[in-house]
C-alpha cells in the first residue's frame, strides 16, 4: 500500500525502549501489529522506520530504470538437482532436496521450511527488482542466500550501470528483506569442489549450445552442495550463432 498523508507527531519512548505509533501514523502508513519494518538509526541521532513493503517499493522505483539494459527477459526460474521445475508440483523431487516452496493455504505465498530457501544468482535478484518478473522470486528472496559469486556478479551490474557507490546500500536492504548473503566458502577443499563443478556445468551447458556465465554456475555448484534449490533467471543464455 501507499501512505495516504504525511503525519508530524511527538512520541514518548516508554520502559525499554518501546515505542507506540499513535493510531492517525498507522493509518497513514499501514503499519500495524505484526507489521514487518526496517529501522535504521542516522548519524544525526534520527531513527527512521520503514515497512518491508516500502523498503521494495523503494528499490525496485531506483534500480528498475537504472539497470534497465541490464535485467533479465525472462521469469526467475526454480532449479532443483539440475533440472527446471515447477514449483507448485515438487511431488517427484525426493527427500534431498527438501528446501523448496510449500503453498500457504492461507495467503497462496510459496513459503519454506524451517526457512531454508534457495539459492539466487544475481540476475535473480535483477529479476525481483521487475514486479512483472518477480513473482517466485517474491517468495524466495526473504528466505534465499546469494553467494559471494552473486554477490560479486550483482556489484559488477551496478558499476555497468555506474553506481557502484550504491552496492552497500543496496545490499543492506536486501539484507534486511531476508536475503542472506553466503560468504565465501570454509575451507579451500570446498571452494575447489564448488569451482570444479561449476566448470563441469558451464562446459555441459556449452556442449548444448547454451552459455553459462561463472558466477551462475557457481551459485548452481553452491546450491548442489546445500541440497537447496536454484532460483534462476536467464540462466542459460543461447549462444550466438
Amino acid at each position: 500500500m501507499e501512505p495516504s498523508e504525511t503525519v508530524v507527531t511527538t512520541v514518548r519512548i516508554g520502559q525499554r525502549g518501546r515505542l507506540i505509533l499513535p493510531a492517525q501514523a498507522q493509518r497513514a502508513t499501514g503499519i500495524g501489529q505484526g507489521t514487518q519494518v526496517a529501522l535504521r538509526t542516522g548519524p544525526n541521532g534520527s531513527i527512521t522506520i520503514e515497512p518491508l513493503w516500502a523498503v521494495t517499493n523503494r528499490l525496485r522505483a531506483e534500480y528498475t530504470e537504472l539497470l534497465d539494459d541490464q535485467l533479465p527477459v525472462g521469469p526467475a526460474l526454480l532449479f532443483a538437482g539440475g533440472r527446471q521445475v515447477d514449483p507448485d508440483d515438487l511431488t517427484d523431487l525426493g527427500p534431498a532436496l527438501h528446501h523448496l516452496p510449500d503453498r500457504d493455504p492461507g495467503s497462496g505465498r510459496r513459503v519454506y521450511r524451517d526457512d531454508r530457501g534457495p539459492v539466487l544468482t544475481s540476475r535473480a535478484v535483477l529479476a525481483w527488482l521487475t514486479a512483472e518478473h518477480g513473482a517466485l522470486i517474491a517468495d524466495a528472496l526473504p528466505y534465499g542466500l546469494l553467494p559471494e559469486a552473486g554477490v560479486s556478479d550483482l556489484v559488477t551490474h551496478l558499476a555497468r550501470a555506474g553506481a557502484h557507490e550504491r552496492a552497500d546500500a543496496l545490499l543492506t536492504d536486501l539484507g534486511v528483506l531476508g536475503l542472506r548473503m553466503l560468504g565465501t566458502a570454509k575451507n579451500r577443499a570446498t571452494l575447489a569442489e564448488d569451482t570444479a563443478v561449476a566448470l563441469e556445468l558451464i562446459r555441459t551447458a556449452d556442449t548444448a549450445g547454451y552459455l553459462l556465465t561463472m558466477p551462475d554456475a557457481l551459485c548452481a555448484a553452491a546450491a548442489r552442495r546445500l541440497e537447496a534449490g536454484l532460483v534462476a533467471a536467464d540462466l542459460l543464455a543461447p549462444t550466438a550463432s
